[in-house]
């Protein structure tokens, strides 16, 4: 088994996953129901990998506190096909879990095993709901990679803050990441109120002053997890920069 952090450059902060990790994820896809049987607060990690076997990522948010991510198999669905569960997350303190969460946000997609991650830290965040006004920014992200936010004139939709880490896609395109934010209770609840009505539209994600991905949502935002593809890992550099 391979940890599955390493650097990702001499600039960005990193640490060694607590936990080897699966590069197949889980092989079973669950419902919430079934979910919420099988994983209950005081549970070991080793009860959690006797059940689901080793998670797809564990990033560690905090002393004692660690987050495993679990991604079902890969199955494609279009954004009308409804909400749908893509996986979902546990968070363990001092070995033990406190809650599950699903993982439905706007990419099937986690931090690949065996891949590398970096650590950015904590970083303010600001999302735009697109609306017409704003389809040349998308345009802009989609053959750029990021664009520059100084043009939205509009308010945000939602402010929060968020650790941030990031790490292999498992693309073949080059330059492309998978974003992990770890949002606090209080913004979950926050973005998932935003999410809930806006099934199918886009997302606007700014961080100090650059618009660094235009995602989908395709299910509301309910875990803690907020993920999402950059397609060009140098803007993550911008931020971890200034």
């Amino acid at each position: 088994m391979i940890a599955l952090v390493s650097s990702l450059g001499c600039r960005r902060g990193s640490s060694e996953s607590p936990l080897p990790v699966n590069r197949s994820q889980a092989t079973k896809v669950y419902s919430e129901a079934e979910l919420d049987k099988l994983i209950t607060p005081g549970m070991s990690i080793a009860d959690v990998t006797n059940k689901f076997g080793l998670p797809g990522s564990a990033i560690q948010i905090s002393e004692g506190m660690i987050l495993l991510s679990y991604s079902f198999p890969f199955e494609v669905k279009k954004p009308e096909d409804g909400p749908y569960l893509t996986g979902f997350g546990i968070d363990i303190k001092n070995g033990r879990v406190v809650r599950w969460s699903p993982i439905t946000g706007m990419t099937g997609k986690t931090i690949q095993g065996g891949g590398s991650q970096g650590s950015f830290g904590e970083q303010s965040f600001q999302i735009f709901l697109v609306t017409d006004s704003l389809t040349n920014v998308v345009n802009t992200i989609e053959s750029e990679g990021s664009a520059d936010a100084s043009s939205l004139k509009a308010s945000p939709n939602a402010v929060f803050k968020a650790k941030v880490f990031a790490g292999n896609s498992g693309s073949e395109r080059p330059g492309e990441q998978t974003v992990i934010l770890v949002v606090s209770e209080q913004d979950t609840s926050k973005l998932k109120e935003l999410s809930e009505n806006s099934f199918g539209k886009r997302l606007l994600i700014v961080c100090r002053n650059r618009v660094i991905a235009a995602p989908t949502i395709s299910a509301p935002l309910a875990s803690r997890q907020l993920i999402f593809t950059v397609k060009d890992s140098r803007v993550l550099d911008s931020i971890q920069n200034k």
